[in-house]
């Protein structure tokens, strides 16, 4: 039974569906560790014990507080570590797969440890916090064979399948371009950014917390509140901002269905952002020279969207940088104060495909509504063929060899990092990048090589 075909009516729900009937891992369950057992790293940690009845026999956390409630519920037998360098030495040979969901400044050393080890890996989006660490990893782990995986749910499930097919079916016509928005950083899990530009007195180290250990590979620096636990994503020094939080989610799907190469050209324009601190607003143009249609392809990437309240907008919001809408939107009696939080409209000649959510993990809406009966009876008609399957399951499938590879191996999640992070070249450097990806070069901007390829501490793999 396809659970696209069967989900009808719940294409935006926003749990995940249990894949019990189809887990054959839960009467001879894995070995797993997880490095980072806050917000995600404690969420993964749920899915794979309660859902997917697997075993997490070790745990890894810098910080001794924030990781703890996780570590506590969901793994209370597993061998804890501060240093995954020491959990990897300890646990040579008595884990099968690892979970990585540690800020975007650790991800490319821990991931490197575990390649050392040769033990399969998952790792949260984006990949690395660079360019050039996103690169080094695919290459070693294509190396090294090991399994491996990134935490961008949309690519294991039928949202992908459903953007490819309803466009070849003719449902809107010819592409003409994507347009996407994120309503991160001002709202969300973390607080807005700080606007700083420079740093401030720093505040005392927790007593809880190895602030050595949690700054990795990054090079020395103080110790802020701001930062620690849920806020780093808004300094560009640890993060990724609003393109690393949620472009791993909504622009895999345009990128995957029509077949886009690296970009070779990205620029950008913003509010409110520093050489510390990422945007209020921004505004990030992709342009790829081709695409599936034989033709070039443009991507409009916009954060920091917020709906406005009895009319109005928050003070100092530059209504510049909300997403452009489509005739066939506002035709249905909508703007800005119906659009959701996340979204992504696909513009053609002939109508819009408009997915209202950060994981498209089933089927998007066709506009205008008139089209999407006839269309959408069509693809649902082929969707037996379609991807699903929950992302972690996948991940497990990858360690048992039941599967080639994962669904999103580095082999496929690092050249889409390596795009993602292209926009936040261009938002600290404030001008376009014109690509060489090949050679890991701004040909046009070589103040961008320091943001490409930063540099790293040594000895943390």
């Amino acid at each position: 039974m396809n659970m696209c075909a069967a989900a009808a009516g719940a294409a935006f729900a926003p749990s995940l569906f249990a894949a019990d009937y189809r887990n054959p891992y839960k009467k001879n369950p894995m070995r797993l560790a997880v490095v980072g057992t806050g917000l995600m790293g404690g969420t993964n940690m749920r899915y794979l014990t309660e859902s997917l009845g697997q075993d997490i026999v070790a745990v890894c956390d810098v910080d001794l507080k924030y990781g703890a409630p996780a570590q506590q519920k969901y793994a209370p037998k597993a061998k804890k570590f501060v240093d995954y360098r020491d959990m990897f030495a300890q646990m040579d040979g008595k884990i099968d797969g690892v979970v990585i969901a540690t800020p975007d400044n650790s991800h490319y050393s821990i991931a490197m440890t575990a390649l050392k080890y040769k033990v399969p890996m998952y790792v949260e989006k984006p990949l690395c916090y660079s360019i050039e660490q996103i690169r080094s990893l695919t290459q070693a782990a294509q190396k090294a064979g090991v399994v491996t995986q990134m935490g961008n749910f949309v690519h294991s499930r039928c949202g992908i399948d459903y953007v490819r097919t309803l466009v070849d079916l003719g449902a809107i016509g010819e592409v003409k371009e994507v347009v996407a928005w994120t309503c991160r950083p001002l709202t969300g899990c973390n607080q807005p950014p700080k606007g700083w530009k420079q740093w401030p007195k720093p505040d005392p180290i927790p007593p809880t917390l190895d602030w050595d250990k949690w700054l990795n590979i990054t090079e020395k620096s103080d110790y802020y509140d701001a930062i620690v636990p849920l806020n780093w994503r808004r300094f560009f020094k640890f993060g990724s901002g609003s393109l690393g939080d949620i472009g791993c989610h909504i622009l895999d799907v345009p990128i995957t269905a029509f077949e886009l190469p690296a970009p070779t050209k990205v620029s950008s324009r913003q509010r409110g952002g520093t050489a510390i601190c990422v945007p209020l607003q921004d505004e990030v143009v992709y342009e790829f020279p081709t695409s599936k249609f034989n033709k070039p392809l443009k991507i409009t990437w916009y954060s920091g969207f917020v709906r406005p309240k009895n009319g109005e907008w928050p003070a100092g919001y530059d209504k510049s940088f909300l997403p452009p809408l489509p005739k066939e939107y506002t035709d249905m009696k909508r703007g800005y104060g119906q659009l959701s939080n996340d979204g992504m409209f696909i513009i053609g000649t002939e109508g819009v495909i408009y997915s209202p959510v950060m994981h498209l993990l089933g089927k998007p809406v066709i506009l205008p509504k008139k089209r999407e009966a006839e269309f959408m009876k069509k693809a649902s008609a082929m969707s037996e063929s379609f991807t699903d399957i929950e992302h972690r399951l996948n991940f497990l499938q990858g360690i048992a060899g039941d599967v080639k590879k994962c669904n999103s191996d580095f082999s496929i999640s690092g050249p889409l990092s390596e795009t993602i992070q292209l926009g936040n070249v261009t938002l600290q450097t404030g001008a376009p990048v014109v690509w060489d990806s090949q050679n890991l070069r701004a040909t046009n901007n070589p103040d961008a090589q320091k943001y490409i390829c930063p540099p790293m501490r040594p000895g943390w793999f």
